[in-house]
């Protein structure tokens, strides 16, 4: 892993300056009935999410989770990270805008160390950017990344995780994130090219504890390695094409016709 290029402080947390971009305007995701994948609108076109692409890619093995973990509520389990990474996302997305937000304080365990964490970084650009970008020749695909922050003079996609009690990040197990940042990178360098500094130039997940005095764990891609993953985003937003390409196709079909019959309507 490489040196975080933040430093813990402690006392109070102030945000970065916020210095927004414009983002573009995307629909919300919808899930298509009998699709394994999720869809966003921009411009008239739709695109599959990210996390949809990937989850073909790296399916979540349920069974080998259960044994490795005989004696915990795994369907409890699930609907409490789902709840804890939804507080954790809205309590830094209001925190970075300076806006009144009161997390709910069992969950501060993870929120604290991560604004401890990103408020090293010398300005906000982007908070839950969203993105709607077309490959020639392969596809498109859309999705929304968590933030694009300035540090030390590089501009810095992040995405936040956090970590059960007792549960460690080992980077050999960061493939599928480090893909998905990788996708963002690609995207919004090219959508947001003309607002931004300069491209993406490095993705950092952080990976927050709940552990007393246990730092985030600071995941960076960048440099060559940055670009390996682009290569092998590219390479399997390819084979999911080939695989897919025809129900997106015919989804956007779908999407036109409504949007044909609402303007009769209207």
């Amino acid at each position: 892993m490489h040196p975080s290029p933040f430093t813990q402080i402690s006392g109070v947390m102030k945000p970065p300056v916020f210095e927004p971009i414009t983002p573009i305007k995307v629909s919300e995701r919808w899930f298509p009935k009998g699709r394994r994948f999720g869809l966003y609108e921009f411009g008239g076109r739709v695109a599959p999410n990210v996390t949809s692409i990937l989850g073909w890619k790296f399916p979540f093995n349920k069974a080998k989770w259960k044994k490795s973990e005989p004696d915990i509520d795994h369907d409890a389990v699930t609907r409490e990270s789902a709840k804890r990474g939804t507080a954790v996302h809205l309590a830094m997305e209001k925190w970075l805008q300076s806006e009144d937000h009161t997390p709910v304080e069992e969950h501060l365990q993870w929120i604290n160390p991560l604004q401890s964490l990103v408020s090293r970084a010398s300005k906000t650009l982007a908070v839950e950017v969203p993105l709607h970008y077309s490959i020639n020749g392969v596809g498109a695909y859309a999705g929304s990344c968590d933030g694009v922050m300035m540090v030390n003079g590089d501009v810095v996609l992040i995405d936040y995780k956090t970590k059960r009690h007792g549960k460690y990040v080992h980077q050999k197990y960061c493939e599928r994130e480090r893909l998905q940042l990788a996708a963002y990178s690609l995207a919004i360098s090219h959508l947001y090219e003309d607002q931004l500094p300069s491209a993406v130039t490095r993705t950092s997940l952080l990976y927050a504890h709940p552990e007393d005095g246990k730092p985030v764990t600071v995941v960076s891609t960048q440099g060559n390695l940055l670009l390996e993953y682009q290569q092998k985003w590219l390479d399997l937003l390819g084979e999911w094409y080939e695989v897919h390409g025809d129900q997106v196709a015919d989804e956007q079909v779908i999407y036109d016709e409504q949007l044909s019959f609402n303007l009769v309507k209207a």
